[in-house]
């Protein structure tokens, strides 16, 4: 992933939209951003992470809190990330939950997390713009455009944080990590998801190998328990002894069997005897129960004789009833029209009383009609006047319209003037004002241009401090590494001339006349060197001080440069002091003096719109003129339509002096001529009513007398045939023998006198079959002795339950045996088949214990093969480290590291001691060393074995200030030329630093300017 643009708005210490370029500074390799402490170093990356994961570069900061607090509260926090995967470029872009104005209305409402994914592919960055950012391949939906990211980079934030990007306080994480810990990274890193795969799938058929034998196994004892056996041997035994007890059964069996067949003929013999004798029993009990119902059946006899001689009489006495109901029925009329007539002549009076008092009243009606006739002349002569009237009526709607439209004009006029005085004093004080505001703001930018200067100078002063500090210390470590130098050169010379003249002597020792010499070649040799031999140990001293001479002069020539460049950067600071003015005042009182203007400032508040201002005091006076006019001319037409009004109101009103003031309105007269027009109706309707009524009183008065004089006619003819029928039906219950009470009670009978007669002849049939069933039973059971039923029955009981117990205790025994010999069968074929199991699944249940991390080194195949990734690893960081801590440090796994899962432990070995020892005990400034190799060696090798996953730029967030310099020449330097080699690698390294010499030295990158009203991005280094 190669970085090309970020844009972020709104976004931390950001309030407005910044552009970070990063094609120049992927392009110089090595690159910094630097700026002041809180200014927003870290946010770059954040944002980074954040358009990409929907996450911040800290995991803990959540993605809301990452709005900027200066942004206005209408700008919408975005990012949008432009980056290329090899030849492909993409565009993501993100917004995260966030509050924002209401479009309507006050308030706030919040949008939600939104984040796009763009294939810009084929566009230049200059194409990419808000309205273009190339084809969509996931937008909306935050899910899907994480999962599209994840597939394109091929790892996670999590990964992200450890590979590429190096948040602050982040670098000891991965070096530090538990085995867990740092399995589950390297797990999502490299793809070992086949070992992990293949593990599972071992342990998985090997436990349910193993399960299956071990349950079936557990059956088959359980199954034995269940039948009281603990072995396959006991239960043999116990199929022997169930057969001969089913032997010993069978001849019980056989023995009951014989007594019951015994016990069964006695009780059925017995049972046939007792038979009869109950039959003989029930035949004399019948026999004597009909006897004793012989003289109720006599008496019953008598009663339906009585009875049949009363029947005859029944008709004559219903005759009686019936003519002596219809003699009460007429009399009942006959008081019924009694009384209906009394009342009706009663109405009939009362009628003709109302009819004279009516009649009395006819005078009233011929004043109504007087009335009536004299209202319809007023409706004519209103129906005259109608035009007039609504003359009238126009002419004091106008006069009325007119006076409410110069009570508003008049109070229109009031409030304008009174906003136009408001106005005008509001200007007034808007104008001081702002004389005011602008003598202030004058002077405030007088303050900040001096406090400006005057900042200026101090840090250019503190830099030529700095740097001539830097110059003093480099010139004191120049001397002596001059010095140092110097004498090691004049060492290493006499010890030249030492091992020179041994040389020489041993040559002329060895020179003869005539032999050519092995220097020069000459053959006479004059004057040769004479001294004593004495070269032990010469040769070993000069290649000692040589070395010595020449590492104390390349000190000498790398000091010598250090401090060429030292005294260029006091030269420039100086230059740069000396073109900057002297601060007449401090820039703390500078500061304070800014302070307190800008409060004076604020105190007047925002500016005041004068032009605005006076414009509508001109407006205001506009409209007081116009409304002016319209009152006066409101006024005049006032005037006219009042005159009119009073002129047409005389006229008619001579018009209808002839009508009462009640009734000149149509509606009074209206309502007048309704209400004297329904007196008249009612009047003459209540007379009509009267006279009617009258006459149909004495009618109906006349019709009821005559009918209560055909009832009394009627009643007495129904009293003398009641009278008739009596006397007829006592004398012929005289001659029958009867008197009323005797007749009476025999009426029960007479209604019963058949089922009586019924019950006579069928007890006399009855009577006769008893008499002979009694005599032919008490034949059957002479000379025979009685049996005792329960004693055979209780006998037949025991042999029946002592057979049945037998049977059951042989059938019992007989399943048994059935039962335990397929149980042996069963488990014979069980255990052998597992036995079968259990050697067949031996070597997969071993080979997946020794996956699963049952071996001596407790790995599992996954750890193991992560553990090989690993390897690689550390040897790609050791490659980093070694030159980083001059060889002395070489990261290696712990194996023996942890009492759960080992194998990816990590502990630092010490050339220095020869020892390994835990990484925490590593210094700051090494262990952040130690952090940056491994997390460079991860980065190669996820490049390297990955086939998705491409790392050609990542990002170091501080951690240089742990380093020491040595004077220009330590750790931090070792560091520096190992991050610069990685630019040889076509990889771009971007770090955070505050150290001044990290910043001389990577000079390119972007530098953060923080200000009062945020922060903003400026590019440095690039041409």
């Amino acid at each position: 992933m190669r970085p090309v643009r970020l844009t972020m708005q709104a976004f931390g210490p950001y309030p407005g939209r910044e552009v970070v370029d990063f094609r120049h500074a992927v392009e110089a390799g090595v690159f910094g951003i630097y700026g002041q402490t809180g200014s927003g170093k870290s946010t770059l990356f954040s944002a980074m992470t954040f358009a990409l994961f929907g996450q911040a570069s800290r995991s803990e900061q959540e993605a809301p809190t990452l709005r900027s607090d200066h942004a206005d509260p209408g700008v919408a926090t975005e990012v949008e990330f432009v980056f290329d995967m090899g030849e492909k470029r993409y565009v993501a872009l993100r917004q995260p939950d966030q509050l924002r104005p209401k479009q309507r209305g006050s308030g706030e409402t919040k949008s939600p997390h939104e984040a796009h994914l763009f294939d810009a592919t084929g566009l230049t960055l200059e194409d990419i713009t808000h309205d273009r950012r190339g084809r969509i391949l996931a937008e909306k939906k935050v899910r899907d455009v994480d999962d599209a990211i994840r597939g394109l980079l091929g790892y996670g934030p999590e990964q992200f944080r450890q590979i590429v990007l190096l948040p602050q306080g982040r670098f000891e994480t991965f070096l530090a990590a538990k085995t867990r810990d740092r399995l589950d990274i390297l797990r999502e890193l490299f793809d070992v998801s086949l070992y992990r795969n293949l593990a599972a799938h071992l342990k998985r058929q090997a436990d349910e190998a193993e399960k299956r034998v071990s349950t079936e196994r557990e059956l088959c004892a359980r199954r034995l328990a269940q039948e009281g056996f603990e072995s396959a041997e006991a239960l043999n035994i116990g199929i022997t002894a169930v057969r001969q007890s089913q032997t010993e059964l069978q001849n019980a069996e056989d023995a009951t069997r014989s007594a019951r067949d015994a016990a069964h003929q006695a009780l059925t013999a017995g049972e046939t005897l007792e038979g009869r004798f109950h039959e003989a029993e029930k035949a004399a009990t019948a026999l004597a129960a009909l006897s004793k119902r012989q003289d109720a059946i006599t008496a019953l006899k008598e009663k339906v004789r009585q009875a049949d001689r009363a029947r005859v009489l029944l008709d004559l006495e219903r005759h009686v009833q019936r003519t002596g109901e219809e003699a009460r029925e007429a009399e009942r009329f006959k008081a019924e029209r009694t009384e209906a007539a009394r009342i009706a002549a009663k109405e009939a009076i009362a009628a003709a009383e109302t009819a004279v008092s009516e009649k009395a009243r006819s005078g009233e009606i011929d004043a109504l009609r007087r009335k009536a006739d004299e209202l319809n002349t007023y409706r004519a002569i209103l129906a005259n006047t109608v035009q007039e009237s609504e003359a009238v009526s126009s002419a004091e709607c106008k006069s009325a319209e007119l006076r409410d439209k110069l009570v508003k004009v008049l109070a229109g006029l009031e409030t304008l003037s009174k906003r136009r005085v408001s106005g005008l004093e509001t200007l007034r004080t808007a104008r001081l004002n702002e004389e005011r505001r602008r003598a202030i703001a004058e002077r405030l930018t007088v303050l900040q241009g001096a406090l400006e200067k005057a900042l200026a100078f101090d840090r250019s002063r503190k830099a030529v401090d700095a740097a001539q500090t830097a110059f003093d210390t480099l010139s004191g470590r120049y001397t002596k590494a001059e010095q140092r130098a110097r004498e090691a050169r004049e060492t290493f010379e006499n010890a030249e001339r030492a091992l020179s003249g041994a040389q020489a002597l041993h040559l002329a020792a060895k020179l003869e006349d005539g032999s050519p010499c092995p220097v020069c070649g000459a053959q006479h040799h004059p004057d040769p060197v004479t001294g004593h031999i004495e070269s032990a140990g010469l040769n070993d001293a000069f290649k000692e001080t040589k070395a010595k001479w020449q590492t104390a002069d390349e000190a000498a020539r790398r000091t010598a440069n250090e401090l060429a460049v030292a005294k260029n950067t006091l030269e420039l600071r100086q230059e740069d002091l000396r073109g900057l003015d002297v601060p007449e005042q401090s820039a703390e009182a500078l500061r304070e003096a800014v302070e307190q203007t800008s409060e004076a400032m604020n105190a007047h508040g925002d500016p005041a719109d004068i032009p605005s201002a006076e414009e509508a005091i001109d407006q205001l006076s506009r409209r007081i003129e116009a409304g002016e006019a319209e009152r006066e001319r409101v006024r005049t037409a006032l005037s006219e339509s009042e005159r009119d009004h009073a002129s047409l109101k005389a006229a008619l009103d001579a018009r209808l002096s002839v009508i009462p003031d009640a009734l000149r309105e149509p509606k009074a007269l209206t309502s007048e001529s309704e209400r004297i027009a329904k007196a008249l109706s009612e009047r003459q309707t209540r007379l009509e009513a009267a006279i009617t009524a009258e006459t149909q009183a004495s009618r109906i008065a006349h019709g009821l007398e005559k009918e209560r004089e055909a009832a009394e006619t009627a009643l007495t003819k129904c009293q003398a045939a009641h009278q008739e029928a009596q006397d007829t039906f006592l004398m012929r219950l005289t001659e029958a023998g009867f008197d009323q009470d005797a007749f009476d009670a025999l009426k029960p009978a007479i209604r019963t006198i058949e089922d009586d007669r019924s019950r006579i002849e069928g007890f006399s049939r009855d009577l006769a079959v008893a008499e002979e069933a009694a005599k032919r039973t008490a034949e059957a059971v002479h000379d025979e002795t009685r049996p005792d039923l329960n004693a055979l029955k209780g006998r037949l009981t025991e042999a029946e339950a002592a057979l049945a117990s037998a049977s059951e205790r042989k059938s019992e025994a007989q399943q048994r045996v059935r039962h335990l010999q397929a149980l042996r069968a069963s488990l014979a074929e069980t255990l052998k088949r597992l036995d079968e199991d259990e050697a067949h699944t031996g070597p997969l249940r071993r080979l997946a214990g020794l996956f699963d991390g049952k071996n001596a080194l407790n790995l599992d195949l996954e750890t193991f093969a992560i553990g090989a990734m690993f390897d690689q690893v550390l040897e790609a960081a050791n490659l980093r480290l070694s030159p980083m801590t001059a060889g002395r440090y070489r990261l290696e796994r712990d194996m023996d590291a942890g009492r759960g899962r080992r194998g990816l432990g990590l502990q630092i070995f010490d050339l220095f001691t020869g020892r390994a020892r835990p990484t925490s005990t590593l210094s700051g400034g090494e262990t952040f060393i130690a952090a940056l190799a491994l997390a460079l060696g991860l980065a190669d090798i996820v490049e390297t074995t990955s086939g998705k996953v491409r790392l050609d730029t990542i990002f170091i967030d501080e951690g240089f200030g742990s380093l020491d310099t040595e004077n220009g020449s330590g750790t931090l330097d070792l560091v520096l030329q190992v991050l610069n080699s990685l630019v040889i690698q076509n990889r771009a390294v971007g770090l955070i630093s505050h150290v001044p010499l990290v910043q001389e030295a990577i000079p390119n990158g972007f530098y953060i300017r923080k200000g009062v009203g945020g922060s903003r991005v400026e590019a440095r280094g690039f041409s």
